[in-house]
């Protein structure tokens, strides 16, 4: 606790110091003429992907000089939006929106704007062209974990999956599973379920156990996202089925890895970006919108793939081993401009 107290104290003073003398060539307000206040409104912070996001974006905003405040209440649309509403009074100089629903969010993003408060989001579109966009390239990632699926079972694979239609990622991965269903006709859907009642993983795995016991052929599970991903994990563990279904899935975190290299293990891939560093994107995105210079309506993350294979043979048992035995993932040179400093190394 002593650690995390000193950490904190020496963060606080970083931070401190880097607002008096303002970022070395940045531009106004960024130049020390004024504390930059920015806020994180949240709609998912259940899970380690979100977690790492927050941690992401925290260490960005420290790196800058910036007091960032996060709010956020899982899965509560209304809450999200009127935590909009408590930045705009608030007056902070930028917001930057993560996750949502588009209907719940378009309303209170254009009232922020009005208010002269520039917004960026990422992963729910909010359908303005003031507003930055910013988005895992889900359809790739969808298609990545399709691809290991195709090559593991030869094209031919009776598939369980999971799926929430509304979540603007789990939309797009669900056009590439169309897509990819298009193009072998013998990878077969037998059925799909899905829930984002808290908590995720243990939902889904309830859901998932009655799907095997009532569909026995399945033999590969798309779960394009982590937590739906420990869920089917579960269920099979606890129907005795792990030798006999492999599982495809989305996001990449230090519990998801310890379960992918287990001997045996049924998850055979994910196709994953770092949230650490989308989180930093966001910061630096609205960043450079605060200090009025150019930035791309668009923003997409790259994803890279991991198979239980590749982070064996790796040695990886943790975040931090993967971040170090894949030193791309650690950085995305989006948002970037030569006044802001990042980190490159990925020690969020």
């Amino acid at each position: 606790m002593k650690k995390i107290i000193s950490t904190l104290a020496g963060l606080a003073m970083l931070t401190g110091s880097l607002f008096a003398a303002g970022l070395p060539g940045a531009p106004a307000p960024f130049n020390g003429s004024k504390q930059i206040h920015i806020a994180l409104i949240r709609q998912m912070v259940e899970g380690e992907f979100m977690q790492m996001y927050r941690a992401g974006a925290q260490r960005q905003a420290d790196l800058m000089g910036v007091k960032l405040t996060i709010f956020g209440k899982n899965m509560d649309n209304q809450a999200q939006a009127n935590f909009i509403y408590q930045a705009i009074n608030m007056k902070v100089d930028g917001i930057v929106i993560d996750h949502g629903l588009s209907e719940t969010m378009m309303k209170p993003a254009q009232d922020a704007l009005a208010a002269g408060i520039p917004v960026v989001a990422f992963d729910v579109d909010l359908k303005n062209p003031e507003i930055v966009q910013i988005a895992q390239n889900d359809h790739l990632l969808g298609r990545m974990a399709l691809q290991a699926m195709v090559a593991d079972f030869n094209g031919k694979a009776n598939v369980g999956y999971i799926y929430v239609a509304g979540i603007l990622p789990l939309d797009k991965r669900d056009e590439s599973f169309t897509q990819v269903k298009k193009e072998y006709p013998t990878l077969k859907e037998i059925v799909r379920t899905g829930t984002l009642e808290s908590p995720f993983s243990v939902k889904n795995a309830d859901q998932v156990k009655a799907v095997l016991r009532a569909n026995p052929n399945i033999n590969a599970y798309f779960a394009p996202f982590d937590e739906f991903a420990k869920g089917v994990v579960m269920a099979l563990n606890e129907t005795n089925m792990t030798d006999k279904v492999k599982v495809y899935s989305a996001d990449i975190s230090t519990q998801d890895i310890q379960l992918m290299t287990k001997p045996n293990s049924p998850w055979a891939a994910t196709a994953a970006t770092n949230p650490a560093a989308i989180g930093a994107v966001s910061v630096r995105a609205v960043a450079l919108r605060i200090a009025k210079q150019k930035v791309e309506h668009d923003l997409y993350i790259p994803p890279m793939l991991f198979t239980s294979k590749s982070l064996n043979d790796a040695g990886v048992k943790t975040m931090t081993q993967l971040r170090k035995k894949f030193p791309k993932f650690n950085h995305v040179d989006v948002a970037t401009a030569s006044w802001i400093p990042v980190d490159k190394k990925g020690m969020f």
